[in-house]
């Protein structure tokens, strides 16, 4: 037989939001920006690609505490280009931030930049893809797999 709790009883009580230490929950949300892998060119300068496209809204970054901007991309056709992965802002036409890809591939992630984003509501962002130094070798090509913005939220 199965023993029998007889002194102690535990009562109902909701947690509060201020019962909870700061940041005691956080939430990792990755908003995808890259939908598919893309192959660009980079023997030429410009933005070879662009796309995700979305509004920065005040309940976005109401509890953000962490930003970053990550991609990932295949080793490229040719070493001698220069290519970056930006979070741009379309409404300012100014880039937020970016990776840089110098003749290699690989996972790259940038720094916090979640005070940035906080600046930012009701501006629309994108991920661009930019050759800023473009390859010597004609039909050179780079793959891009992944380009994610992850937000990290704290709701307590």
């Amino acid at each position: 037989m199965g023993s029998k709790i007889k002194r102690y009883h535990v009562e109902k009580h909701s947690v509060e939001y201020g019962d909870l230490v700061e940041n005691t929950i956080q939430i990792a949300i990755p908003v995808h920006l890259l939908a598919d892998e893309v192959s660009v060119s980079i023997d030429s300068t410009g933005v070879m690609h662009q796309c995700g496209d979305f509004k920065v809204t005040s309940e976005m970054v109401k509890h953000l505490k962490e930003a970053y901007l990550s991609a990932y991309a295949l080793d490229p056709s040719a070493t001698d280009a220069t290519v970056k992965v930006e979070l741009y802002n379309v409404t300012d036409a100014e880039v937020i931030t970016y990776l840089e890809y110098a003749g290699e591939g690989g996972f790259k992630e940038s720094s916090d930049i979640a005070s940035t984003l906080k600046t930012l509501a009701g501006k629309q962002l994108r991920v661009r893809i930019n050759v800023t130094t473009a390859s010597a070798t004609t039909d050179a090509t780079q793959v891009f797999r992944a380009a994610v913005l992850r937000l990290v939220l704290g709701i307590s």
